[in-house]
Formats: C-alpha cells, structure tokens, sequence
C-alpha cells in the first residue's frame, strides 16, 4: 500500500542529491525547485536549507546527519543548448558529516560516507530536537540559555556532561565570559543547594582576581549583587589584602603550613639549591627543640654567634653577625625582650674584624681581646653564652608563621657561619623570606578551621599585589590537589574554578624565572590531565587563550567561546579544539555580548548559545559603568532642572531614560 502522506513529505523535505564526497566533506546538488528561501508545508512556513544548518543524507536504512559549511553556484555539464541561462547554472552545498541517526537517537562521529547519488533531506522537528538533545537519560538536565538560531529553543545541558568535565570559558573583555561562569555555576547550586549529600560532598573553589563574584560591598539581601552565583549560605568568601592587616586569612593547618612544598612556592626557591635547603631544614626536628624552650633558643642563637666569632672566613664580617641578631629581633617580633637590642647594639660598636690576622675582635676600655686567641676564649663565652642567655628569650610568644622564618633563618646563618653553605646560593632566598613574611601573615593563618567548609569558596584577590596573585593560587591549588590524591573516598568533588586565568597559566610571562614558571605550569597541567582520577576538574576563564599554555587549553572538555577578536586567540582555540566546524570559528569575532559557542563533550554538536539572564541579586559583581545617564543637564540633584526649550527635545535625557544602556538591569558580562 502506497503511503501517500509519506511520498508527499518526503517531496517536500528533499533537497537535492550527492555529487562528491571528499573524506568528510561531501558536496550536495540542490533541486531546482528548492532554492528559495522558505518552503511551505501543511500549512506551516519552513526555513529551507542554508550555510550553517542541518541536512540528512539516506543511503539505504542508513541516515547519516551532515552541518551545511558553504553553497555555491556552478554550471551545469551537458544539457541542451538552447535552456535559458537560468537553467543551466546548479546551486551546489557543501556540507560536513557530524553524525547519524542510531535507535531513535543522534550519534556524534562518522560510521560510514554516502554514495554519490544519495538523496540528502531537511531535517523535521523531531530530529532537530534529537541533534539538540545533549542530556542522557541518566543524567539530570541544566538550563543555561537558548538556540541562538532558534528562539524558544532551550539548551539544556547534563549536570554530568558538564561539571564532571574540564571547562574553558574564552571571550574579550565585555563579551559576557564572567555572566557564563556565574549562569554555569548557579545553575548548579539551584539544582542541588538543598541536597544534603551535594552540601557534604561538592566542593568548588573558586580563584577572583578581580572581586567579581564576591558580593557588592553594603549590598542589602535581595539587593543587586548581594549573593553573587550562590545563596549566601552555601557560600564562603575570603576578602585577602596585603595592603592593610584588615583582610581575610586563609586557614592552614600546622601540618599542611609545614609542608616544604607550600614554603618552596612561597619563596620562590630555586630547584638545585634553595628548595633543598628549605626542605632540610623543615623536615628535621633539630630546630623545633631548640624552639620549645628560651633556654634551648638562647643556646642555639649563643652557639651561631661563637661560630661566627671565632670563624677565620674572611667573607664574614660584623655587618653579618648583626645581621642575624637584627633577624632574631625580627622573628620575635613583638616579643623580643628590650635588652636584645642594646646587646645588638653593643655588638655593632665593640666588635671587628682583622684583616691581617684574619679574626673578630672585642674592643671596649681601650682594650682589644682577640678571638683567636685562647686566653680570651673565655671571654667570648662570657660575650655570647652568658650575655644571650640572660636576655629573656621566650619563643612561646611566637606564632607559627614566624617560628617556621625562625627555623630557616636559624638554619642558614648556622651553614654560613660553620662554612656549609654558600651565601651567593641561599642569600637571596633569605631576603625574599624576609620581604614576603609580612604579606604572607596577612594572607594565611595557621588554623585547623577547614578552608573548604561550604560547597562554595570564593577567594578574592582584587587587593593583593601581582608577586603573591601568582602564589597564593597555585599553594591552595597544590595543597587541596594534593590532599585528594591521598583521600581514599570518590566520591567526594572538587572543581577549582579559575576567573581570568591568564593571570596564572600564562607560558608567555617574563616576570619570574623558567624554572619557577615550568613549575607553575606543570602544577596546573597536572592536575587537568590528572586530575579527572581523582574527582578533581578544572574551569579556566580567560580574555586571552593564546597566552595559556596549549596543554592546559587542548585537555579542556567542553569550551564555551564568547567573542574573540585577536587572531592569535582564535587560532589557539582552533589547534585545540577538533571538532568546531569552520562556520563556527568564523563567527567568533562577530558574536553579540552574551552569545557564545557551546562545543564539546556535553553536546552532540556546536551550538550558538544565548545565555539567558540570572536575577539581579546572583549576576557578578562587574557592570560596564552606563555614562549617557550620568553626564546630562540634571542628572545631579544637586545642580537642580536645566531648562530647554519646549519645542527642541533633549535627545540625551530621552536615550537615557529609554535607551538599553540606561535599564535597571545591568547589561550582560
């Protein structure tokens, strides 16, 4: 029995049949009859095929899915010669197999190539909506924006697709990079915020160089900005400061502030000398006994400078005795007793050096007692044990911060001073020691509160300088990678969210040494090729793909491409990401604020997204400044009404109230 509904659908859905295959590529004639714009079926109005949309293409039972890339019009070969020009020309696309057809649903890759002759069809709605739908039915779907070509179209994402995934978001400045990473994330919170297992088990942590999505200072509850991504009580934020001792401080624990990793980030030791040295010094217990009683640190700190005095190194003078005094005063802090410095003083007046005879010297009263002389040995005990022991040391006054700057600048006076180390290798690891300490007790205290305590952390660093932005990412990154490789549970999640990531994961900057960089990027690589074993991913945001590292950006799952001018960029999106069509990479530069290009494992196909719009109270913490609204003739109440002429409109006063810009609503980031 012949079907006719089916005959005259299939009439009406056919566009043409295949000319040319070339490996993926295949180049399809269309019929004469269908290269208008719009066809009519049923009574509806239909889109007929163009650049950028969808085609099917049957051999045999087979239907295999192809992406229209171009169109073009060629003369047709043979034929009558008396056929209007019309006739003669052939309108030919060219398309790119993504997929098939397989059980009622769309597969992404190619199984097998068409044959020339093969008719290619319009796709009818329940096969677009099967090209579109990205959630497995064993998954839990996200709404995050709609079909940019298709208004009313939802684009709905599986929570495991995503999240359990690594994720790039790239854009320029303005483009909406940091609205996606909020949409994303909120979206996550609303679905699972009142889960008691998600609130246990799911951690995200996420990296804010430029205090966007910590809430707006003064902001009422229910105000704009005033629970940024997340409800406040799933959130914990961290406002760090190395200007003022008014920040916020990162909790450590003792242990985890005593790792000689964390201190080798820190100081920026180098591999071959200062990072041993570092850990040497940290993992013995040598230090820490000296440090549990003021007659223990008393002995020690007499017994360094005995060394140094009686030392026959002409590379040491006073200048360096002081100098470690002047240390000890500074790692006691304000615990250091009054008479330390009349005794560093003392030293610093009275005591010499003899170039000729090689040796420290003691004057006072006009008498000079020599130290490599052994009748005067007694004295220099006298000068050193007696005196020292008798100031009052009490290192029971020290935090933990300063007793681990007090055990390496113990340990490194005590190389120099008995000749074991060099003061060209480990000097400059000292003075960076004694520069960063301050910023460091401003930014980290050693505590046992977990730093991870809700499932969103937020840490600021809008007001640290550019020296500690660079380490304070990478120390917690290292340290919570580190703690969940040894976590024996999976089923605990960990995603280190990472905003403006170029800051970090540059390869291209020049501030710090190569081995200091290869260090910084090979953290990080680890973790996003590693990372996945261990439940821990990795969301990376950033205005300029070109400067992170290629095997950061080519590891990523699923990419969410904003607009992106620089050709570099766009060039290092396309080394990394195989399966975006070329249609695709050519609107980049074009994309309207808030759209961007949805590709990768959590969708069958790329698709042009519209995100759409959070409430107020959840957008990030960064709107474009809206200038028209502010600068007319009496905006200010203060200035009172300007006056004008009645029949002359004020065209500035009138695009403010009624232009975009001047909305209640700030436009997308």
């Amino acid at each position: 029995m012949i079907d006719h509904e089916l005959l005259t659908r299939d009439a009406v859905f056919r566009v043409g049949e295949v000319v040319g295959i070339q490996g993926r590529t295949v180049r399809i004639r269309v019929d004469k009859a269908k290269n208008g714009a719009h066809l009519i079926y049923r009574g509806r109005l239909l889109r007929n095929v163009g650049v950028g949309g969808y085609l099917k293409i049957t051999k045999g039972f087979a239907e295999l899915v192809a992406k229209v890339d171009g169109e073009e019009v060629a003369e047709a070969r043979g034929g009558d010669a008396y056929r209007s020009s019309r006739d003669r020309v052939e309108r030919i696309l060219t398309v790119s197999l993504i997929g098939f057809m397989s059980g009622g649903h769309f597969r992404r890759g190619v199984r097998e190539l068409p044959l020339v002759g093969n008719e290619s069809f319009l796709l009818d709605e329940d096969e677009f909506d099967r090209i579109h739908s990205f959630v497995d039915s064993t998954d839990r779907a996200v709404t995050i924006g709609q079909l940019a070509m298709e208004h009313g179209q939802d684009v709905r994402v599986g929570v495991n697709a995503l999240f359990a995934s690594h994720i790039g978001i790239f854009g320029n400045t303005g483009s909406g990079k940091s609205y996606t990473l909020t949409k994303l994330y909120h979206e996550l919170f609303a679905a699972y915020g009142d889960s008691q297992s998600f609130k246990k088990g799911a951690r995200v942590l996420l990296m804010d160089f430029n205090g966007e999505y910590v809430n707006r200072p003064g902001a009422e509850q229910g105000e704009c900005n005033s629970s940024v991504l997340a409800d406040n009580e799933l959130k914990t934020q961290f406002i760090l400061s190395t200007r003022t001792d008014d920040g916020d401080r990162l909790p450590l624990n003792k242990v985890a502030m005593e790792d000689p990793v964390i201190w080798t980030v820190l100081l920026d030791a180098t591999e071959k000398t200062q990072a041993p040295f570092v850990q040497r010094t940290l993992q013995s217990n040598y230090w820490e006994t000296k440090l549990e009683t003021g007659e223990n640190l008393a002995s020690a700190v007499a017994g360094i400078v005995y060394a140094a005095i009686r030392s026959s190194d002409p590379a040491l003078d006073k200048g360096l005795v002081v100098k470690f005094l002047e240390e000890v005063e500074g790692c006691m802090g304000q615990g250091a007793p009054h008479e330390l410095n009349e005794y560093i003083r003392d030293i610093q007046s009275h005591l010499g050096y003899h170039s000729m005879s090689k040796c420290f010297y003691y004057r006072a009263g006009g008498v000079a007692r020599y130290a490599n002389d052994p009748n005067h040995d007694s004295f220099f005990q006298e000068l050193t044990y007696t005196r020292i022991g008798a100031l009052g040391i009490d290192p029971s006054a020290l935090q933990d911060v300063d007793r681990i700057r007090f055990k390496l600048v113990l340990q490194y006076y005590s190389d120099i001073f008995n000749g074991y180390a060099n003061r060209e290798h480990l000097g400059p690891l000292i003075k960076r020691l004694e520069s960063r300490m301050p910023r460091v007790k401003r930014l980290i205290k050693v505590s046992d509160e977990p730093l991870l305590d809700k499932p969103l952390t937020v840490i600021s660093l809008r007001d640290v300088n550019v020296e500690m932005r660079k380490v304070i990412p990478l120390l917690i990154c290292r340290q919570l990678y580190d703690e969940k490789k040894r976590d024996a549970d999976t089923s605990r999640y960990l995603n280190i969210v990472v905003d403006e990531a170029h800051n970090i994961l540059s390869s291209a900057s020049s501030r710090e040494s190569e081995a200091w960089k290869d260090y910084r990027l090979e953290t990080f690589e680890e973790i996003i090729k590693e990372g996945r074993k261990f439940g821990v991913f990795l969301t990376i945001a950033s205005q300029r793909p070109h400067d992170i590292s290629e095997t950061i950006i080519s590891q990523l799952h699923n990419y969410f491409l904003h607009r992106l001018v620089n050709n570099l960029d766009i060039l290092a999106i396309e080394r990394a990401v195989a399966y975006l069509d070329r249609v695709s990479f050519e609107s980049l530069p074009i994309l309207p604020t808030g759209s961007c290009v949805l590709s990768g494992i959590s969708t069958q196909v790329p698709v042009v997204v519209d995100i759409t719009r959070l409430p107020a109270i959840y957008e990030p913490n960064n709107r474009t400044m809206t200038l028209a609204g502010g600068w007319v003739p009496g905006a200010d109440p203060s200035e009172g009404p300007v006056p004008h002429e009645p029949d002359r409109p004020v065209l500035g006063d009138g695009f403010a109230r009624n232009g975009t810009l001047a909305t209640g609503e700030p436009p997308l980031k």
